[in-house]
């Protein structure tokens, strides 16, 4: 690698500025709203947990309409998804893709939420290896789903790698492509020093470039990290 973690994120907030995530859903417009200091209550805390199950394997605009939808129909808390049935759930979600699965998440979710009235605030209260382990023993609750509700929405110092993360730092040269989501965690956990704040923006912005720049074909010519990366510098020159 030619460029230390740290300065990654600082070149990716110079270019793209903080994201002010985890969006939340405006159930008028349907789209997101992005603002920093979310979440700001119990409710965006909720849909932060239910964006991140609803979010797995598909764009984040699709996931935009299901949330919308289940706010527009009045069924968007706690208690009132936990009654409904998961084939009207589903209906309501198809734009999220493998929507009968992920129905069946989001019971599976509220049946756990339901050990806790519906509060996360005794939740929060343990250990964060404990609240990774209960997340994580969830049906259809993976290692980045569970990240994401702690960090997005329990503001718990994690670090969230995805796909995008692979990518990018495969690309510049800082782990192999074959490192698991596990590797990458403790990589970054280990080498970039800092807060929940950070780690929340950090994430964001590698989403952002990996969407806009650093794609599967990537736009090289383009990028403002290619005089760094060991991907560009052999398939460029």
């Amino acid at each position: 690698m030619n460029i230390e973690l740290s300065s990654v994120y600082k070149l990716l907030k110079k270019k793209y500025g903080s994201q002010g995530w985890w969006p939340i859903v405006n159930p008028d417009t349907g789209k997101s709203e992005y603002a920093l200091g979310v979440p700001r209550n119990t409710d965006d805390i909720f849909e932060i947990a239910i964006g991140a199950i609803l979010t797995q394997n598909v764009a984040w605009i699709n996931v935009e309409k299901g949330i919308a939808n289940l706010k527009r129909a009045g069924i968007f808390s706690p208690q009132s998804l936990l009654k409904a049935k998961e084939d009207k759930i589903a209906s309501l979600i198809t734009s999220t893709g493998y929507y009968n699965q992920k129905a069946k998440k989001i019971k599976n979710f509220l049946q756990w939420f339901k050990t806790y009235d519906f509060n996360f605030q005794n939740f929060s209260k343990l250990k964060i290896e404990e609240m990774r382990r209960q997340l994580l023993e969830i049906k259809g609750i993976g290692p980045e789903t569970a990240d994401s509700i702690l960090l997005y929405g329990l503001k718990k110092k994690i670090f969230v790698v995805d796909a995008y993360t692979k990518r990018i730092f495969s690309r510049l040269g800082f782990f192999p492509e074959s490192y698991s989501y596990e590797q990458m965690q403790e990589f970054f956990d280990n080498n970039f020093k800092g807060n929940v704040s950070s780690y929340n923006d950090f994430h964001a912005l590698i989403v952002v470039h990996g969407k806009d720049i650093c794609k599967n074909d990537p736009l090289c010519g383009q990028c403002f990290l290619n005089s760094y990366c060991i991907y560009c510098l052999d398939h460029l020159g």
